[in-house]
């Protein structure tokens, strides 16, 4: 008897998926990706943390933009956009840390982590969210929680409204989480720039 091995398919680079995914999107969403991308920069510009913070959380925010159009188009958020985003993140507070002397961003950051893929993970053990959100969770969580760690859960509760009122008012009892999280972390970041916590 001859088993045959038939080769499996290499899987999608991320460029692709964010290619096909920016291929099949409303001219709509198009535009709604794009304001997240200036958004994200303008945000990052108001809060109050060295450039290098700065940089780092304006860079999250893209990608994390960039995560949520894959998660409308395949359902699923891709792996290496979030630890993309993960990396700017902890290495941008690291550095920060560095330039100050201050460990503060950094410990928020890391607090803020686990708040909150904590806070999404928990909701996975009961309502059957994906690991990919529960990451997705974990970087908004650690990008908002370097400049205040009430910050992150403030994010995902934000997150979790939101989607629940557009599967409300759209009618649908499954939607893809991302573009909800994306939501979550740049009101979170707007209410750090306006001082909501100071």
């Amino acid at each position: 008897m001859t088993i045959i091995d038939t080769p499996r398919a290499a899987p999608a680079r991320t460029a692709d998926r964010i290619e096909r995914a920016w291929a099949a999107a409303h001219p709509v969403t198009r535009r709604a990706l794009v304001a997240a991308f200036v958004t994200a920069v303008a945000l990052s510009a108001l809060v109050g943390a060295p450039m290098v913070v700065k940089w780092a959380c304006a860079a999250t925010g893209a990608l994390l933009a960039a995560a949520a159009l894959v998660d409308m188009h395949e359902r699923r958020l891709p792996n290496r956009l979030l630890a993309a985003a993960l990396l700017v993140t902890l290495t941008g507070t690291a550095a920060g840390a560095a330039a100050t002397g201050s460990a503060t961003a950094l410990a928020g950051s890391l607090a803020g982590l686990a708040l909150g893929g904590g806070c999404m993970l928990a909701v996975r053990l009961t309502r059957g969210v994906g690991m990919g959100d529960v990451k997705m969770a974990a970087v908004v969580g650690a990008s908002t929680g370097a400049f205040a760690v009430a910050a992150a859960p403030v994010a995902i509760a934000v997150a979790a409204f939101s989607a629940g009122c557009y599967g409300l008012a759209a009618g649908r009892r499954r939607l893809a989480l991302g573009p909800s999280l994306w939501f979550g972390w740049a009101v979170s970041l707007g209410l750090v720039a306006s001082g909501w916590w100071a």
